[in-house]
Parts: C-alpha cells; structure tokens; sequence
C-alpha cells in the first residue's frame, strides 16, 4: 500500500508491477485529511452550527478541518478541539459583573457563588413555562370557567394531556443543555445502526448525507452509526441534541432505547 499525502485520499493502491498508485485531492470546503493516510476517502468538514452558538473562525482546507469559536455573547469552557456548543453569558444584576465573560469563560458576578447562573435561570423559567401549559390545558372548556377538580368530558381527556404534557416536560428538563459529546460511543452502541438512520430521517437529513456514513464505513455498522450520530448532534446544535433524540425515539416506540440512553447520560454526568 502507498501512503497519500495530507490534502488527498487513495484512489487505487499501487501493484505489484511497481506501478504508482492513484491519489485525488480533498474536495476544497467540504472534506480534508490532515495527515497522510490509507484511506479510500476525505473526512467531512465539520460545521459551525448556528445552533449551537457557534461561527467560522477559521475555514475548512482539504489538509486542514473548519475551526470554530463562540458567537459574541456566548462562551465555552471545554477549549477550541472539544467545544461542541457554546452558552448564553450570564447577565448580572444590581450586584453587578467582576469578571466579563470571554469566550472560554462564564462571567463572574459580585457575591456569585455560583458560575452559570444563566442555566438556572432557564430552569426556573421552564418550571414557569410548565405550569402555564397546564394551567391553560385546565381551563379550556366550552364555558371558559377554570375547571380545577373537575372532570373534563366523560374521559377527562384534557387533564389526562395536561398530566403527560407535565410529566414529557419534567422528563427533558435534566436533558436540556447536556453535552452528548463524551457519551456518543456509549449511545451509538445502545442506538444501532437501523434506528440511528430512523432518527436522522425524522430530522430531515438528506438520504444522501445519511449514505456518505453508511458508504465511508462498509461493512461496519457500528462505525456507520457512529459518524452519522456524531453528525446529527452537529446538525440539531450540542443544547438541544439530547432532549431531541429522547423526543425522537419516544415517537418512534423505541422506549426502551431511549431509558437506557437517558440512564447512560445520567450516569456520566453525575461521575463528573
């Protein structure tokens, strides 16, 4: 075999007959190898998902993969190589702000104990959110009347909505925000193959993205879900990837899968 320069792939190995073998250059913009190889293909470019906060700092070259940074007003702390999203900076108030925040680091605000604080303020906002749900769910009747302690209809279909809408939105709250980066092996292997290419269906990836994973990896379904999962969590944006795929596979009757995925997140985070 004959190893290919960085900025192309293999096309044909050379032979036996001392022949050369062929290379072809990355395509610019969209792949590059940044090494020199034996592979039969040029690794995609990542994207800087709008997303997930995210914009170009640098392009992508055939020899050389996109490299992003926070959008202005956001920040991450996991450095440039493993930053997959970026959060909100966290406003402060009458106390006001001892550090500013930058784009590796929260701001500090006077006798804050805690960084973040832009993160608990969306959780209190989404208990509010949860409560006005059900609050409207309740007095939806014909007469306009509140309807605490009463039936609605025969079946009390509409408190039966409430309590699951209540219950979904309970379920995510933990979920929202979670890097799925450092579970993704561990979810790739609870996913497979099969229902990984039925969730990024349902979220509007193109065939032909969802085959350019499936061919680069022939005969490796584990590498396949792999690379397709890691590309649907670039696609969705790091802060709303987890809550999405739970989402996705409750739709899809697959329950099971998505408890043991719930549970694989949990347990990471809680190790951390």
């Amino acid at each position: 075999m004959c190893p290919v320069h960085f900025g192309y792939h293999l096309d044909s190995h050379c032979s036996m007959n001392l022949d050369y073998g062929t290379c072809i250059h990355c395509e610019p913009g969209r792949t590059y190898n940044s090494y020199p190889n034996f592979l039969d293909s040029c690794e995609p470019c990542t994207s800087c998902n709008p997303k997930a906060n995210l914009e170009v700092e640098d392009k992508c070259t055939t020899s050389r993969d996109t490299v992003c940074r926070c959008q202005q007003g956001h920040y991450c702390d996991k450095g440039k190589v493993h930053c997959r999203a970026c959060y909100p900076c966290t406003i402060c108030g009458n106390e006001g702000t001892k550090v500013a925040c930058t784009p590796t680091n929260n701001t500090i605000c006077h006798d804050d104990q805690k960084q973040g604080g832009g993160r608990s303020h969306a959780a209190v906002l989404a208990s509010v959110m949860v409560f006005a749900v059900c609050l409207i769910f309740c007095c939806l009747r014909r007469n306009n009347k509140c309807c605490f302690g009463k039936k609605l209809g025969q079946n009390g279909g509409l408190t039966k909505m409430a309590n699951r809408s209540s219950e979904v939105a309970m379920e995510m709250q933990p979920l929202r925000g979670i890097d799925l980066w450092p579970h993704l092996l561990d979810i790739a292997k609870t996913l497979g193959w099969k229902d990984m290419k039925q969730v990024a269906e349902r979220s509007g990836m193109t065939i032909a993205t969802i085959e350019f994973h499936q061919l680069n990896y022939p005969n490796d379904t584990q590498e396949q879900c792999s690379s397709l999962l890691r590309a649907w969590v670039e696609n969705e944006g790091m802060t709303t990837a987890s809550e999405t795929l739970i989402q996705t596979l409750r739709r899809m009757e697959k329950n099971a899968k998505a408890d043991n995925i719930m549970a694989i997140i949990r347990s990471k985070e809680n190790t951390v």
